[in-house]
């Protein structure tokens, strides 16, 4: 594949003169190209209002001697037989955008993209808005994605990239005031990122050290073609479905780079959830935790219920688990299923297959019929971090099988810093410690009689015990000097649960958030953090 790339001179003028003179340039540049001598043209970044930072200018510019030199590039790409693609600030109805347009060897246009990562400058500046997704160029057998000028910067852009299995990526660009080094670099590592050639075409400054640098780099980050500081226009062979291939790992037979990081990736551990669980954690306390979901209003422990109570506000969820007969993690309170559904039998001896197909709406009313009994992974997919978790243990499996599942699903997840072990033995307690103690646990060990609860508690360095509603106000403030998240079960009054948080309770176990929340259930500022299992017990 023989791939141009244009360098203009850079109009540092910001005249439409100079802005003219640009476009000139780049005119008298495809007017030298000869038919079928290249299959791609690449021209940089406001290609059609070189130099222009004045946003009405800008937009008088793009819609004259913009647009016409648009028409140019169209007859261009149909007169030369091949693709030719640049990016320049585009209106859409009533807004503006920094568009990418890619014109075909009919001279049709082909593919867009709107740029998604703008810079101050072009949001407050020129007023654009930025794209709201990635985009994806077939052609024939080429996959042809876009990163135009500061998306360069965003490695999550290029995992998309690298998802979508592009062969390569169009990188019009408009960097002035950047490194040459830096754009060789980041340039480098993009390609290795994504596995495809990365093409870059941006103005020459006249600065050995400052911008230009329009490039080619290969899948494994080879740099071939490097335009260096001056106007200039440069070619390069490449074929786009050669990749780059390398040992998995020492002594491994070779694979595709790309593949091999594919098959590696977690996103669960990425962006947003750090945000998510930040937020989360570093929440104020007293907190309220869905118990079984918005179960006063909903079927309990379903995804109506848990989605019910984080629209309502709650900070918390608290769901129970069981094991079926084949090894699924079910959602349910009860060791069988004849209260919530339609059904009998113990959860143990059921199917996964017979659980699903029963009703466990029609209980709380002809309204939820329908609504089926989730698994664990399934409520874990749909909450997605957005909200803290209590999971109840209710099995243990086979010597703490099913809570090493369970620890190995949150770790999967990235869900270690939200979520929590409720267990109510101290085999269980003793197994999450020792299979996976960064993952917190709540002793729910002798409810009946506090005070032993907590010794358990301290013995396996939990971070909550779950009171019931006769603890004492001096075994909470032993529990809390023993830096433990307090947790209450039950109240759905909020008077009643205020009165519990005035007593040191840090998070109320409640099955109808939404009122507790409307009838003035909220935090007291006491101080107390809690975050990765560091506990501050504050004033309290």
């Amino acid at each position: 594949m023989r791939t141009v790339v244009f360098q203009p001179p850079y109009p540092k003028e910001g005249t439409v003169a100079a802005a003219e003179a640009c476009l000139s340039w780049m005119r008298t540049s495809l007017e030298g190209l000869g038919c079928g001598g290249q299959d791609l043209v690449l021209l940089p970044e406001y290609a059609t209002t070189p130099g222009l930072d004045d946003r009405q200018l800008l937009r008088e510019f793009a819609e004259s001697q913009g647009a016409d030199f648009l028409q140019f590039v169209a007859a261009s790409a149909k007169r030369l037989c091949c693709l030719i693609a640049l990016a320049g600030p585009a209106r859409s109805g009533g807004r503006w955008f920094n568009r990418t347009l890619v014109f075909d060897s009919m001279g049709d246009l082909v593919a867009t993209y709107d740029k998604i990562h703008l810079t101050d400058a072009e949001k407050d500046g020129l007023g654009l808005i930025p794209g709201s997704m990635p985009a994806l160029f077939q052609h024939g057998n080429l996959r042809i994605g876009f990163a135009t000028c500061f998306d360069l910067y965003f490695p999550e852009h290029f995992a998309v990239v690298a998802a979508q299995r592009a062969d390569l990526v169009l990188c019009p660009s408009y960097q002035r005031s950047e490194s040459a080094e830096r754009i060789r670099s980041i340039a480098q590592v993009r390609a290795l990122d994504s596995g495809t050639y990365l093409i870059r075409s941006s103005y020459a400054m006249g600065d050995q050290d400052v911008g230009g640098r329009s490039l080619v780099t290969a899948p494994d980050g080879t740099l071939l073609e490097d335009a260096g500081a001056h106007a200039c226009v440069i070619t390069v062979e490449l074929d786009p479905k050669r990749k780059f291939v390398k040992p998995a790992s020492h002594g491994r037979p070779v694979v595709e780079h790309r593949t091999l990081i594919e098959s590696h990736r977690r996103p669960a551990v990425y962006r947003p959830h750090p945000e998510r669980a930040q937020r989360i954690t570093a929440s104020a306390f007293p907190r309220l935790c869905a118990h079984r979901g918005l179960s006063q209003a909903c079927p309990e422990n379903t995804i109506p219920a848990f989605a019910a109570a984080m629209a309502s506000g709650a900070h918390e969820l608290e769901l129970d688990v069981w094991t079926s007969r084949d090894g699924a993690l079910v959602v349910c309170h009860d060791a069988s299923v004849d209260r919530t559904t339609d059904g009998t039998g113990k959860i143990a001896d059921l199917s996964w297959k017979e659980i699903r197909s029963l009703d466990a709406g029609i209980r709380t009313g002809v309204a939820w019929r329908g609504v089926r009994i989730p698994y664990l992974e399934e409520v874990l997919d749909v909450m997605d971090g957005r909200i803290g978790l209590n999971i109840h243990m209710k099995s243990e499996g086979p010597d703490g099988a099913t809570i090493r599942r369970v620890c190995d699903l949150l770790t999967d997840r990235a869900l270690t810093d939200i979520a929590y072990l409720a267990l109510e033995t101290e085999s269980a307690l003793r197994t999450a410690l020792e299979y996976a103690p960064d993952i917190l646990r709540a002793c729910l060990v002798s409810q009946g009689d506090p005070s032993v609860s907590i010794d358990v508690a301290a013995r396996y360095a939990c971070e909550r015990i779950q009171f019931g509603r006769h603890v004492t106000q001096e075994q909470i403030r032993r529990a809390r000097e023993l830096g433990l998240i307090c947790n209450l079960f039950w109240s759905d009054d909020p008077s009643d649960g205020m009165a519990y948080v005035r007593s040191g309770i840090d998070v109320i176990l409640t099955n109808c958030a939404h009122t507790m929340i409307a009838g003035g259930f909220e935090p007291l500022n006491r101080g107390r953090l809690f975050q990765a299992g560091k506990v501050d017990v504050g004033d309290g």
